[in-house]
């Protein structure tokens, strides 16, 4: 009886950690889906245009940064764009918060542009 309640804690506490990881891969991928889309209008944009898009897709998703820490940098005709930050799982019981551990993420993107 026992090893069916502890069986069910842990299926809970499995699903609630994936409730809690998977949308911070979910913004990962799609920041690095907007840097390459990015990196396609580079050629009519200027750095601080496509800074200003790629931090609007961050301030959506909650992503903790400031403005100048998502690097934009052009040699030649490549650019590479970049973004490392941390994610924090928390929980949260009794009216506090606690963090789990923390998720680091290097979201970045380098291509030639036209």
């Amino acid at each position: 009886m026992w090893v069916a309640g502890v069986g069910a804690l842990l299926c809970l506490v499995g699903c609630y950690l994936l409730y809690a990881v998977v949308p911070f891969y979910y913004y990962y991928f799609d920041l690095k889906n907007h840097m390459r889309r990015a990196i396609s209008v580079a050629a009519v944009e200027s750095d601080e245009e496509i800074r200003r898009s790629l931090m609007a897709v961050v301030r959506r998703h909650g992503i903790s940064c400031g403005d100048r820490d998502l690097q934009v940098s052009r040699q030649g005709d490549t650019i590479e764009l970049g973004l490392s930050y941390t994610e924090g799982v928390k929980v949260a019981m009794f009216g506090r918060e606690a963090t789990l551990w923390t998720l680091a993420f290097d979201a970045s993107a380098k291509g030639r542009y036209r």
